[in-house]
């Protein structure tokens, strides 16, 4: 298993747990806000997703992804870079 597969395996369990539904029942390409996650879990979400993959996220990420997609696209190319 890939770093990046660890890592996202991990943020999909925090998820599930988060907004209290099965993993496989989550739409990916939903917005985050449809999928139950609030600005305070997004808050959350993005310190685990740094604890995961070990290297900081900009500032602004939070405004850069819409759904879980895009957000595993940028831990992708995070991971990737390191």
């Amino acid at each position: 298993m890939s770093i990046y597969e660890a890592a996202r395996a991990e943020l999909l369990d925090w998820i599930s747990e988060a907004i209290q539904t099965p993993i496989e029942a989550i739409d990916f390409n939903k917005p985050l806000s449809e999928i139950g996650i609030d600005s305070l879990d997004s808050v959350h979400m993005i310190a685990t997703i740094e604890g995961i993959i070990r290297k900081e996220l900009p500032e602004d990420v939070i405004l850069r992804v819409n759904c879980l997609n895009d957000i595993f696209d940028m831990m992708r190319e995070r991971v990737a870079a390191a």
